[in-house]
């Protein structure tokens, strides 16, 4: 009986100190795909991707245009066309198609790479910049808004961020 009483008593002590803790923490919700939507990061870094890869799309639509054309050669003039003539324009067809495919996966490979390496800043840029308001703040816990079921309203600290992240 007495280890019974003293389990309980132990349990209600650690039940009130818990209550008690957690109503002197102070919690925090942030929603990191609001920030990234508003931050002006992100448009830069849209901006520069496009420049950067302006040039090579052009080229490859140009490339893509040149196909269509050859085809649409073939498709008219391939009946009127010597066995050879036609022969010949299939392979030069199939050669650009195969350097088309191989340059477009080339790109695309490129740009995917390069936009995982301007998200992976902007991702940085916006931990520093909630690390930097939890701080300000006196917040002992940051939440991930997004991954989390419910929160009250008042939680959300994304437009102190967004404030933050838009000073840089």
């Amino acid at each position: 009986m007495k280890i019974f009483l003293k389990v309980i008593t132990l349990a209600v002590a650690v039940a009130t100190f818990s209550t008690v803790q957690a109503a002197e923490q102070k919690i925090g919700v942030v929603f990191p795909s609001k920030v990234i939507e508003a931050s002006p990061q992100r448009a830069r870094t849209d901006k520069t991707l496009e420049r950067e890869f302006k040039g090579r799309y052009e080229k490859l639509q140009a490339q893509e245009k040149q196909i269509t054309k050859l085809q649409e050669k073939m498709k008219k003039d391939g009946e009127l066309l010597s066995k050879q003539k036609l022969t010949d324009m299939q392979r030069d067809l199939a050669g650009k198609v195969s350097d088309y495919k191989l340059k477009r996966r080339a790109f695309e490979e490129d740009q995917q790479r390069r936009t995982r390496e301007e998200q992976q800043k902007i991702l940085t840029s916006v931990r520093d910049a909630i690390a930097s308001v939890a701080k300000k703040g006196n917040y002992d816990i940051v939440l991930n808004g997004e991954q989390i079921v419910f929160s009250k309203p008042a939680l959300d600290i994304s437009d102190s961020v967004i404030k933050v992240i838009s000073k840089k």
